[in-house]
């Protein structure tokens, strides 16, 4: 019986992601979790969902270790996305969805309790011997200090304007200091050497994969418009995973 790689994340990561920008464009390519879990001779579980935050990631993977047989997980692998997306559940089924803002706390409260579910998924991974590779898939901060950018489909339907920003309410570049030195009190707890974009900010070298992937090579992205990865960029997103395993 072959292992499972155990995935979580958000729209870049998400087998069933389709294009709001692009609907006619058929993204049914298959992704990097399924494309990794083939060169590591494994099966995948994908738990993904495309607007999620850092809170189902971490409670999504959770779930699925304490509920099911750990001998048959092989390698475990969180997605990491942005800090200011807020996770609820509803019913006794808890089903999961999702709001783009949170609209409580602020920057700094968000990025301490994504740094807590990153240090927690540690812990569990330890706690039950599991393999794993956490990824700093989105850019957990700066989108949202640089001024947050409306969906293509909140501008093409008139709720934002083109030009509109979420208006970062505080000193970008004082916080962004402040953040920095939030995020070294946690470099002597989370293990650096599995956390692919360590230590996230791009001021001390680290970097999310969304943005490496465009660095790496063009015509990764669907278009102009929408950056999710397209069938190469998936392709290259497993391959820059694979070869980072060790």
């Amino acid at each position: 019986m072959k292992k499972i790689l155990l995935v979580s994340g958000c729209s870049n990561t998400d087998k069933n992601f389709y294009s709001e920008i692009h609907p006619e464009v058929d993204c049914s390519w298959p992704k990097w979790p399924e494309l990794l879990a083939e060169k590591l001779n494994m099966d995948c579980v994908n738990l993904a969902k495309s607007g999620a935050g850092n809170e189902y990631i971490y409670s999504s993977l959770l779930d699925y270790i304490t509920e099911n047989n750990t001998s048959n997980i092989g390698l475990v692998i969180p997605a990491w996305t942005q800090c200011q997306r807020k996770d609820f559940s509803n019913g006794w089924n808890m089903r999961w969805t999702n709001t783009r803002i949170d609209s409580h706390g602020d920057v700094f409260s968000w990025i301490r309790k994504s740094l807590n579910y990153y240090l927690s998924f540690q812990i569990l991974c330890e706690k039950y011997n599991l393999p794993y590779m956490q990824l700093h898939m989105l850019h957990l901060y700066l989108d949202w200090l640089t001024g947050l950018k409306p969906r293509e489909k909140d501008i093409a339907e008139n709720v934002y304007p083109k030009e509109f920003r979420h208006k970062y309410p505080g000193d970008r570049n004082k916080d962004t200091q402040r953040i920095i030195s939030l995020i070294e009190t946690y470099e002597n707890k989370i293990n650096t050497s599995k956390f692919l974009g360590w230590p996230l900010s791009d001021e001390y070298g680290g970097f999310s994969l969304q943005k490496k992937l465009i660095q790496l090579e063009q015509n990764t992205m669907l278009s102009e418009k929408d950056n999710h990865p397209n069938k190469l960029g998936q392709e290259r997103l497993a391959e820059f995973i694979y070869d980072r395993l060790g």
